[in-house]
């Protein structure tokens, strides 16, 4: 009889560890699509806006992240998005037949390509980063053979939408130039574009994109 109880306990004993493990597990699963550093942004559809429009996003990538991203980044510290669009502070834009230039609160994209929408070892990008524990800009770049495209479509004459998504495995300290060892893998930069008008530099709010 006693052996019988023990058996039932130990059963039992299983039983709970079993719905542990399966609730931990389902726990982490559902923080891991709630939490997704690296869900793209929707992009915008070509001749949906009213006006010049962009949006742009990094795709951080988990390894990158503290515990591998299974919890919400804002507990470390460390921002969850890194992105910026038409609507970001001081947001302008400059488009031309080989180069793209956006700009919004702290970042400033620079995506130099060719007539096949290849991009260009020039590109680059430059934004504000928590970076172990501290603040810093950082310089961004694709490498000597970027990996990614960019096209362009004509919706209206001289008014021009489009999209792009590129790898940059290289960053540095924007001051320094001293590679920060991030990220551990390349992260993705994704974005689009509607109704920009060609070789025409307008600023959607107020300030003018600096000079590169």
């Amino acid at each position: 009889m006693n052996r019988s109880k023990e058996y039932k306990r130990s059963q039992t004993g299983l039983g709970w560890f079993f719905v542990f493990v399966v609730g931990i597990t389902s726990l982490i699963l559902v923080t891991m699509n709630l939490y997704r550093p690296d869900k793209p942004i929707a992009t915008i559809v070509p001749g949906s806006s009213t006006e010049p429009s962009f949006v742009v996003q990094i795709v951080r990538p988990r390894q990158g992240l503290p515990l591998g991203g299974l919890l919400p980044p804002q507990l470390f510290g460390v921002d969850a998005k890194l992105g910026f669009d038409s609507s970001s502070d001081h947001a302008a834009y400059w488009l031309d037949e080989d180069l793209l230039e956006l700009s919004g609160g702290n970042w400033k994209l620079r995506l130099v390509f060719d007539a096949a929408g290849q991009i260009q070892p020039e590109s680059e990008i430059v934004f504000d980063l928590i970076f172990e524990d501290q603040k810093r800009r950082v310089r961004c770049k694709p490498g000597n053979l970027p990996v990614g495209g960019f096209h362009t479509s004509e919706i209206t004459p001289n008014e021009f939408s489009g999209d792009f998504e590129i790898g940059f495995p290289i960053c540095e300290d924007a001051e320094t130039g001293q590679s920060l060892g991030w990220p551990p893998k390349p992260f993705i930069l994704r974005g689009s574009f509607d109704r920009l008008p060609m070789t025409d530099h307008l600023n959607i709010q107020t300030e003018t994109l600096d000079a590169r």
